[in-house]
């Protein structure tokens, strides 16, 4: 992109565009817009309204950087710090996994659970990563405690970063913990919610570049299978949920029946996949 000629908005953001799209970047008119109205701190679909208004030379700055940052397969969400998921604004960063529109199943049906029991019910989520989870069903069911947890430290303070951002932190208790190393036999939940890593080794490097270079691979990779972590996480269902609790996972397209039987391996009941908007079959859920 050039930086020499003039001011003019529509032209700075129309040549950024077709940096983007010689890149091969899907979207480059949103992307584009994305990136200047979180420069000049205007909504998106406004970034030329004003097509007099001018940049000042470090907006003009910035904007080339970041066009050039995409072009390399930096997400969106990666540049500008933050990401949407189920209507809420989170911090995100390299060391948390992006906020996934497939995990917005999980939390709805989640909150359908939820909200079909009385008091004030307790939610394990396991691997938190950025608080997600955690943070959108504590501020979408008021009744409910959080207890999230993952092994990463960087992680917990962006999800602590994102309780506080939405009001929940006094709900939401974060731990440092691989899944359960840090329960004790008496500690017991009406919910448990977790979306694992579930790549396998194999796929990793077929993922598409924005995923490869800009999510921890610990977060995706699960192992030579990718069904490495549900085995744990129907154990700890088994161990740490009331009765009638229920158990509520993500996975990979595919995957429902193999870990389908390992729920009904452990003992787990009611066991159903569920599917999303595309038909794939995205959540699997069970009874304790």
């Amino acid at each position: 992109m050039r930086t020499d000629e003039g001011n003019d908005r529509a032209r700075i953001f129309r040549e950024g565009v077709r940096a983007l799209k010689e890149a091969g970047i899907p979207s480059p008119a949103l992307d584009a817009s994305l990136l200047l109205g979180h420069i000049t701190g205007e909504a998106p679909g406004g970034v030329l309204l004003e097509r007099d208004k001018s940049l000042t030379l470090k907006e003009r700055e910035c904007f080339v950087s970041l066009i050039e940052r995409r072009c390399n397969r930096e997400t969106v969400s990666r540049l500008v710090g933050e990401k949407e998921f189920f209507s809420l604004s989170f911090a995100t960063g390299p060391d948390v996994l992006d906020p996934r529109p497939e995990t917005e199943l999980l939390v709805e049906e989640a909150l359908g659970f939820l909200r079909r029991l009385s008091g004030n019910p307790r939610v394990l989520d396991l691997g938190t990563g950025s608080g997600v989870i955690a943070v959108a069903l504590a501020v979408l069911d008021p009744r409910i405690t959080v207890v999230a947890t993952d092994i990463c430290p960087k992680a917990l303070a962006f999800a602590g970063t994102n309780a506080l951002r939405h009001g929940v932190r006094e709900r939401v208790r974060f731990v440092r913990a691989d899944l359960l190393s840090a329960f004790s036999a008496r500690a017991r939940f009406d919910l448990l919610v977790s979306n694992p890593p579930y790549v396998t080794e194999r796929e990793f490097p077929s993922l598409p570049p924005e995923v490869r270079l800009g999510d921890p691979r610990r977060a995706l990779v699960a192992g030579p299978e990718g069904i490495e972590f549900y085995g744990p996480l129907a154990r700890a269902a088994v161990e740490f949920l009331n009765p009638g609790g229920e158990i509520l996972v993500e996975v990979g397209a595919g995957q429902h029946p193999l870990v389908q039987d390992i729920f009904s391996g452990c003992g787990i009941r009611e066991i159903a996949a569920i599917p999303d908007l595309s038909g794939i079959k995205r959540v699997v859920r069970g009874k304790r």
